[in-house]
């Protein structure tokens, strides 16, 4: 009889030692498939070239203060209640509001309303505020300015925006960005949502060229944002490899060249055709 409960003891401790047994080879079997998975996903995910986190501020010297601006003179007109969009209020809201208004004037004939905020007081307030935007403003090309009717400014340390046929201006984040140098690059991106945008982002030609681009972006954000920020996010550094070649290190040159090469040969085609 104790012959056979040994027997019958012994089974069971080799049959418990090898249920853990097989229940740890399990857990190293799905440790070993995660980091596999891991690895091959690392690996897919690092096929793509995605240079910059944004592109933006990739450089502060696409445009500087040596560029001539096309912007000449500023008039004003009677004020009239206007609908604006204004980033301080629900997170971004549209209100309606009797502003001070001007009338800017380019050299290339283009024109632009101006609708600043009446929280500014007074028209000497509103008008030196203007200036100081409108100069920037002309200095972008006029590819980058020929859908801007409006200009919007308002206090407050907001993000600029662009579309709707309009530039947003935030005056406090307005400051921050020219005290960092990168003002001109902001406008550029926020007037590429205005200007081009619309003709380029669903073009056959553009999404062919991503496509041939074989997964890469010029940066996280236009990766993140394909339809919304690819455009605004790669033609200012098309613009400025080809307008500006000479202000970019060669590490940034290499890099834009690598990674969008089809996008650059796109917008190359509509330099060519905005200058004949």
């Amino acid at each position: 009889m104790k012959t056979k409960i040994i027997w019958i003891t012994s089974t069971i401790i080799l049959f418990v030692m090898a249920i853990l047994f097989w229940g740890v080879v399990d857990r190293v079997g799905d440790a070993v498939g995660e980091i596999v998975s891991d690895v091959v996903g690392n690996e897919e995910e690092s096929s793509f070239f995605i240079p910059f986190e944004g592109s933006v501020f990739v450089s502060n010297n696409i445009i500087n203060s040596s560029d001539n601006s096309l912007f000449t003179s500023l008039q004003k007109i009677p004020e009239e209640p206007r609908e604006m969009f204004d980033r301080r209020i629900n997170d971004g809201s549209w209100i309606n509001i009797t502003p001070f208004l001007f009338i800017a004037y380019f050299s290339d004939g283009t024109q632009i309303e101006v609708q600043v905020n009446n929280e500014f007081e007074n028209n000497s307030k509103a008008e030196e505020v203007a200036l100081k935007y409108l100069e920037v403003i002309g200095k972008l090309p006029t590819l980058f300015r020929k859908d801007v009717e409006t200009v919007w400014i308002h206090k407050g340390d907001e993000s600029f925006g662009g579309g709707n046929n309009n530039l947003l201006i935030h005056h406090d984040r307005g400051l921050k960005y020219e005290k960092d140098g990168f003002l001109e690059e902001i406008f550029l991106h926020e007037a590429a949502h205005t200007s081009l945008d619309s003709y380029h982002s669903s073009s056959s030609d553009w999404i062919d060229a991503q496509l041939a681009d074989s997964g890469n972006f010029i940066s996280d954000y236009a990766k993140k944002h394909p339809k919304i920020e690819d455009v605004a996010e790669t033609f200012p550094l098309c613009f400025a490899l080809k307008y500006k070649r000479e202000r970019l290190t060669e590490k940034i040159i290499q890099k834009i060249e690598n990674s969008i090469p089809n996008r650059i040969s796109y917008c190359n085609s509509v330099w060519e055709i905005a200058t004949d």
